[in-house]
């Protein structure tokens, strides 16, 4: 089934809760220059908390250790959900823009862009929560066709700051000051025609 997939513009994807030593050996013979990244805490950032409650419901299927903060809890599940994260008991913590800022966390291996941020200046916010005080840390972020035309302006960032841009990203056009927002898909792994 898998050969079936050769035209070289397929992306393959593959993902599980479980990595047993036969899917780690086959991975690399399908999947190229993959991304392999829970190395808690990891701070997953979304754009609405529609979003985040999507999320995390997924993830809670999968029986990751994660936990979400968003406008609509009480601030007493919101400490909470923090206070779980710093304290190692939740491994993956979603969160929006809105109400992540201003929290700070030592020790966050991984950041992931889960919703491409709506400007360089929430990239930077996001990304800065990872790899702090000296320490290494990761940040990635996906992205789907309709962010392909902001990509420059987080490649500009990451090269200002060092990072390695594939030259692709930096050739892209400049783009005027405009607000990034694109509508989204809902975040389920439910067939359509089986909603609950």
């Amino acid at each position: 089934m898998v050969k079936a997939c050769s035209n070289p513009s397929i992306i393959r994807s593959l993902f599980s809760a479980t990595l047993p030593d036969s899917v780690e050996e086959l991975a690399p013979s399908i999947i190229h220059d993959a991304v392999r990244s829970l190395n808690p805490p990891v701070l997953v950032f979304v754009q609405s908390k529609e979003r985040a409650k999507e999320l995390y419901k997924e993830l809670s299927f999968d029986n990751v250790k994660a936990d979400v903060i968003h406008a609509d809890l009480t601030q007493e599940q919101r400490e909470n959900a923090v206070d779980n994260f710093r304290a190692g008991r939740t491994w993956v913590l979603i969160a929006t823009d809105v109400i992540a800022r201003g929290m700070d966390f030592k020790g966050v291996n991984c950041v992931i862009n889960y919703d491409f941020p709506e400007s360089a200046a929430a990239y930077i916010h996001r990304i800065g929560r990872s790899g702090r005080a000296g320490r290494s840390g990761e940040a990635i972020t996906l992205y789907i066709e309709e962010d392909k035309p902001f990509l420059r302006h987080l490649a500009n960032v990451m090269a200002a700051s060092g990072c390695e841009v594939p030259s692709w990203i930096l050739a892209l056009p400049k783009l005027r000051r405009k607000k990034h927002r694109p509508q989204r898909d809902a975040i389920s792994t439910l067939p359509e025609d089986n909603p609950e």
